[in-house]
């Protein structure tokens, strides 16, 4: 009698693990199947005009006030259609952050509807410069900007001074610890010449300053050529050919000679 209980408890035992197992196998199957449909269904979303970039509408700029949407566009060079998954923002963030008028760049992308947003931060140009490249601009970390990135109506709008002639990698040190003292300065400096680096010269309200070579006695320089903005009510304008600065403790000045004056006598008839 107890063998017999024994033998039924085992075959319910079997039994019960058999069909766990079952259980298991198919449940094991409907996930499978579930996994492909989902995957399958994703796919098949994903393949929607509706999740696709078709055109530069889908593209949107935020943040650019002096360069064109145009100009940033060109720079990302997208293809089209292309799926809103497949796109990089990262790729195209460093492609656009090669444009010198950009500071920052942030790209991301909107599912619905399928949109590429742009956010960028521009550089502020504060000067013109004229450098090897061409004629451009300048921010406050001495930054070359090419003056061709902005339109016309923009470049108007610019600040048409300091002007830099001659800049180069040389020379942004000393832009980035002057500009804005130059900027603020009561004398009015319109031009900064770095053509000739033995003997740089500025172009003021006074006249025309040499300052030599030495560009670490700048702000001295400054200083003593601030002093004397009383000069054009001693000197007349005309007669001023340059102001000597090249040495800050002994400056001078260079005086056109003066034309005598022809006296005409005029006979009586």
């Amino acid at each position: 009698m107890t063998d017999l209980v024994v033998s039924d408890s085992l075959k319910d035992r079997r039994e019960q693990l058999m069909w766990q197992r079952r259980w298991k196998r198919l449940r094991s199957c409907w996930q499978f199947v579930c996994v492909c449909g989902l995957t399958g269904g994703m796919v098949w979303m994903m393949s929607w005009p509706e999740w696709s970039i078709r055109s530069n509408r889908q593209v949107e700029f935020l943040g650019n006030k002096l360069v064109s949407r145009e100009t940033l566009y060109e720079d990302l060079d997208l293809e089209y259609p292309q799926a809103i998954w497949q796109l990089s923002t990262q790729a195209l963030g460093d492609e656009l952050a090669k444009n010198p008028a950009l500071l920052k760049v942030e790209v991301t992308r909107q599912l619905l509807p399928a949109q590429v947003n742009v956010a960028v931060q521009e550089r502020q140009p504060v000067a013109i410069a004229v450098a090897d490249q061409g004629l451009g601009y300048l921010d406050g970390n001495g930054n070359y900007i090419p003056a061709t990135l902005y339109s016309q109506q923009v470049r108007n709008a610019l600040p048409q001074t300091p002007q830099f002639l001659g800049y180069g990698s040389q020379y942004r040190s000393f832009w980035q610890t002057h500009q804005v003292r130059i900027q603020q300065s009561p004398v009015n400096i319109r031009i900064i010449n770095g053509n000739n680096p033995t003997n740089i010269s500025l172009t003021t309200d006074l006249g025309l300053v040499f300052l030599g070579s030495d560009l670490s006695q700048f702000e001295r320089k400054l200083q003593v050529l601030e002093k004397m903005q009383n000069l054009p009510s001693r000197v007349p304008k005309e007669r001023l050919l340059f102001i000597d600065l090249t040495n800050a403790d002994s400056p001078s000045i260079r005086l056109r000679p003066q034309v005598a004056e022809e006296k005409v006598t005029v006979s009586k008839p």
